[in-house]
């Protein structure tokens, strides 16, 4: 996708901002909007992430001295992940969000060695790091390539990167793991009305207190859009990377570690990679044993090709 054209889904609702720009303060809005709820709302961040930091933490070298730029620090986790099985010398979380840069605050209040900045500037400015952490952020930025070499200054020639918790394409590319999703999909139809979440969420919806209809109402306050976007417009600019079928990925939208070793090369190579869940968009939290099962024989088909990536990445002046 040319980060200058919108796109058919976006184009309707006449956006005034530049499409990076658009992005960048839609994601900014949403996030603040949601911040109290967020970890409330996101189960499956503690219930299927903490033993994927744990396997990228191992990764790391022994080191007494480690300088962290968390990179869209959101409510803390991956920061408490690193703090939990790493010696720090010095953590600095940025989020562009300050509701949601507060909830890290809050989280991590007792630790010393802790900065919080919601301008990007200041929080570089603490550098060099020889760390940088970034858990489900990637897919909210519309130039991943970009926005991570622009931290390159602040970051010393050795440093590592932990990405964890990304959508990848190459899930929408396996004909076999879209017939799982299509199947769990037809069941998740019926299982759905046991479930009080689903009601509630929809009737948030639509009564305009979900966050992303009150996102939708405040982005033409300000004038970022001529007519009113649907909430699904702006749940599509908030997880801009996010595809929602193959197709999608044909268009630039998603992100495959194959690809990103291409954009973000010469600076970074790949050191490092798991996937992880095969249930496509839904939650694989509190699902029967037998889908469960179904899953892990895909993973052990397809240990590549997993709804979800994390990926240790290396700067280039680390021998190989």
């Amino acid at each position: 996708m040319q980060l200058q054209e919108f796109p058919p889904w976006l184009a309707d609702s006449e956006p005034q901002l530049p499409l990076p720009s658009l992005v960048e303060e839609i994601n900014r809005l949403y996030h603040s909007l949601c911040a109290t709820k967020y970890n409330r709302e996101h189960p499956e961040i503690f219930a299927v992430l903490p033993p994927v930091w744990k396997e990228m933490v191992d990764q790391l070298p022994d080191c007494e001295a480690w300088r962290i730029l968390d990179f869209g620090c959101g409510t803390g986790f991956e920061a408490s992940q690193i703090l939990r099985w790493k010696q720090v010398k010095q953590l600095t979380c940025f989020d562009p969000s300050q509701e949601m840069l507060g909830q890290c605050r809050d989280r991590l209040r007792r630790i010393e060695c802790v900065s919080f900045h919601t301008d990007l500037d200041q929080a570089m400015s603490r550098g060099p790091f020889n760390l940088l952490l970034t858990n489900s952020v990637l897919h909210h930025l519309a130039n991943v390539p970009q926005t991570i070499n622009a931290l390159l200054s602040a970051l010393t020639p050795d440093a590592r990167w932990l990405a964890g918790h990304e959508p990848s394409a190459r899930f929408f590319r396996n004909p076999e793991c879209l017939r799982f999703v299509e199947e769990y999909s037809r069941y998740y139809r019926w299982a759905k009305f046991s479930m009080p979440r689903a009601y509630l969420t929809k009737m948030r919806l639509l009564l305009g207190r979900h966050p992303l209809r009150a996102t939708a109402k405040a982005a033409l306050r300000f004038g970022w859009f001529k007519k009113l976007p649907h909430p699904l417009v702006i749940d599509q600019i908030v997880d801009f990377h996010v595809l929602h079928g193959p197709d999608e990925f044909e268009e630039g939208r998603g992100l495959d570690f194959e690809r990103m070793q291409n954009d973000l090369a010469p600076e970074w190579y790949l050191d490092w990679l798991r996937t992880y869940s095969f249930f496509g968009s839904f939650k694989s939290t509190d699902v029967p044993g037998r889908w469960l099962k179904r899953s892990c024989e895909l993973a052990a088909r397809f240990p590549h090709d997993g709804a979800n990536f994390a990926a240790i990445w290396s700067r280039r002046g680390v021998p190989r």
